[in-house]
């Protein structure tokens, strides 16, 4: 085994840890047979989604849900970072802001802020720009790589996957199993938005769940078994996300009327 291999053991060990504590498809059945949100987050709250939902409260409502979501992604995302050798770590770290790049594609591209948008942390002061600034109030800050992407052709995502390639130290034979994952992460994003029935999307998820495990299984103790294994943990977030979302809006739903 290398120096390379062993620098990456603690990790790799608490990331099969993770791994093995990961929600089940019973965990998942049974949430979604849950008919209210109260109900829902009782339940979630005795598994393996505890840790991403204690700090929710009774009653969330929509935006706070989908708040709270992002920055347990980003705290899961910190912490795997942290048991990364040194030169890898803002790698990992980087993946922090992929919840934020489809808001900030649409204000890249000009586009009318949402109103949650203003009272996002990160988003809220490129929000209180108008269109023409909004690149400026990226500088100085760590997403300040994506400035140059703000413009009416914007490709915010191409920008996060330059900088992203951009950090990767190392030999190549670790940097090949990233791009690997890169491409299979592309074309599953490509080919989900080519499907708009619910129930299509759901397989194509599960499929690519399957390529994340089988990458986190053949490239252990690399880089690559930290960005699958988070990729995971990003599916089983939105997957909850949606959960959360359609029952906390059909409930403000009767409230407002």
């Amino acid at each position: 085994m290398s120096r390379v291999d062993l620098a990456f053991a603690c990790a790799q060990a608490r990331l099969q840890a993770r791994y093995g504590d990961r929600p089940s498809a019973t965990v998942w059945s049974h949430a979604e047979a849950s008919g209210d949100l109260a109900t829902l987050l009782q339940f979630v709250r005795g598994t393996a989604l505890a840790r991403w939902t204690g700090r929710l409260g009774e009653k969330p409502r929509v935006h706070f849900i989908e708040s709270r979501l992002r920055a347990e992604w980003q705290r899961d995302v910190a912490e795997v970072a942290g048991w990364q050798p040194p030169p890898w770590r803002a790698t990992i770290e980087w993946l922090c802001w992929l919840p934020y790049l489809p808001p900030l594609q649409k204000l890249a591209r000009g586009g009318h802020p949402q109103s949650w948008m203003r009272d996002d942390p990160i988003l809220g002061p490129v929000v209180a720009r108008g269109p023409q600034d909004r690149a400026a109030a990226l500088g100085g800050t760590d997403l300040e790589p994506l400035a140059a992407a703000f413009r009416p052709d914007a490709d915010v995502a191409g920008a996060w996957v330059g900088h992203w390639r951009s950090l990767w130290p190392g030999p190549r034979r670790a940097r090949e199993p990233l791009d690997a994952l890169r491409e299979a992460t592309a074309r599953h994003e490509e080919h989900l938005a080519r499907l708009p029935d619910e129930t299509r999307s759901r397989d194509a998820a599960a499929a690519f769940r399957g390529r994340l495990q089988l990458f986190f299984r053949q490239h252990p103790l690399s880089p690559t078994a930290a960005v699958a294994y988070l990729g995971l943990v990003g599916l089983d977030l939105a997957r909850l996300r949606g959960l959360l979302a359609v029952r906390a809006l059909r409930e403000e739903s009767v409230v407002s009327t």
